[in-house]
């Protein structure tokens, strides 16, 4: 099935692609998140096309191409490959990919597609759970173990937003190299140095961002498999993607919304999101002539 982003026809020369990936094989508690990805694109075109804080039309200075909705194969590992394959398309194109999730496994797929293009880039990750276990539920990929298998890629992690991990990843944090980790209430008690932790870690790299929409506080996404309270604010939210904007962004994921019957607030936060990520590329593309 096809639905394109903001209800917009396909453009020909298209910087920007939207990919979905409704995966949904290792999800523990509530079910759904492979829902997702139709319904964002769903709720999109119901959104104002202009961005008042950066005054663009990102629709025009940018253009979109929306991969159809895919039907994705039995076995994870097989699906992994496909949503690898469609974001290595995609990459190939030159375009700018983002991916619309489906469960945070997600997160592996595009890290192993932007490998074949990228070299020693890092990864920003927003979530309210580290996803730092060794093992979950007699399985090493799925989505509690996701930044735990990129972080053995070879690939620093800065999680962004965690109130909530086992003892296991609590402990792994003591020996782990290149993981740094910025608790959800230091977001809240000092806000400024947050933003210079990231800009430290951004600098001088290139950075793909992994955005679980279950980071926001649960009154901002209730559509998310495991809602924690104490997330951060949409206005701390934009603040992160707006300087991770300036510098090397390679790619973004938004994952782990799970649809509500007649409740579509997550769906609709997921969108403007998105759109505000492609506000702020927007910004940089007439500035600077690139989004790379």
């Amino acid at each position: 099935m096809k639905v394109n982003f903001l209800g917009l026809p396909d453009e020909q020369n298209a910087r920007v692609a939207l990919i979905p990936a409704p995966l949904e094989f290792t999800t523990s508690w509530k079910k759904g998140t492979k829902e997702a990805p139709l319904e964002i694109l769903k709720v999109s075109p119901n959104i104002e096309f202009f961005d008042e804080e950066t005054r663009t039309e990102p629709a025009l200075i940018l253009g979109f191409y929306t991969y159809p909705v895919q039907e994705l194969s039995n076995s994870l590992e097989q699906a992994i490959d496909e949503i690898s394959h469609t974001v290595k398309s995609a990459l190939i194109k030159k375009l700018f990919p983002i991916v619309i999730g489906g469960e945070h496994t997600v997160s592996l797929a595009v890290v192993k597609a932007l490998e074949n293009f990228f070299e020693n880039f890092k990864v920003i990750h927003l979530d309210a759970h580290l996803d730092q276990r060794d093992k979950y539920l007699n399985t090493q990929i799925n989505h509690a173990t996701v930044m735990r298998r990129i972080l053995e890629r070879g690939h620093p992690v800065l999680s962004i937003g965690i109130r909530s991990c086992s003892k296991e990843e609590y402990e792994f944090l003591n020996s782990a190299e290149n993981l740094e980790v910025i608790w959800a209430e230091e977001v809240h008690q000092n806000f400024p140095q947050v933003l210079k932790k990231i800009e430290d870690f951004s600098q001088n790299s290139k950075i793909y961002l992994s955005f679980d929409m279950d980071v926001f506080d649960p009154a901002l996404a209730p559509g998310v498999g495991t809602p924690e309270p104490g997330g951060i604010s949409w206005y701390q939210a934009l603040q992160i993607l707006k300087l991770v904007v300036k510098y090397s962004l390679i790619g973004f994921d938004l994952v782990e919304v799970m649809p509500l019957p007649c409740h579509q607030i997550t769906e609709y936060t997921a969108v403007r999101l998105i759109f505000k990520l492609c506000a702020y590329l927007s910004e940089k593309y007439e500035r600077t002539g690139t989004l790379f």
